[in-house]
């Protein structure tokens, strides 16, 4: 029998293309785009709670690494938006997806290089911490 065949998974292009396409909007580098699809790919309990995420605009928290979950990363970016924008809370143009795109890349770093981002993530982030 022939070996002729190739099975595509639309489901993953679609992902791909999602993340593709809201990197380009929130001119995120390709290398930053790269990063996360492949760390998706390599982690499918992480890809699982992305493809939750976008479905349903809600996370479950079912992937860990280093006892932080995507929850930890999500406020921990939060935290940094509120930083960067010197206000004590966000405001309603905090764009909350562009944020869990950085979570999600913060928690496949954090998987490749766990001794740096806990670091980082266990660091204080200014005087209201």
């Amino acid at each position: 029998m022939a070996q002729d065949y190739i099975i595509f998974d639309s489901r993953k292009m679609a992902a791909f293309q999602l993340i593709t396409d809201l990197c380009k909007e929130y001119q995120f580098t390709d290398d930053f785009a790269n990063t996360l699809w492949s760390g998706l790919l390599e982690n499918p309990l992480l890809y699982d709670e992305f493809i939750y995420f976008m479905q349903t605009k809600e996370l479950t928290g079912a992937f860990t690494c280093q006892g932080f979950s995507m929850f930890d990363l999500y406020f921990y970016q939060l935290r940094h938006y509120n930083f960067r924008h010197d206000i004590g809370k966000n405001r309603p143009d905090c764009d909350k997806d562009r944020l869990i795109l950085e979570a999600f890349h913060t928690m496949i770093c954090l998987t490749k290089d766990p001794a740096t981002y806990v670091a980082k993530l266990r660091a204080e982030q200014g005087m209201d911490s």
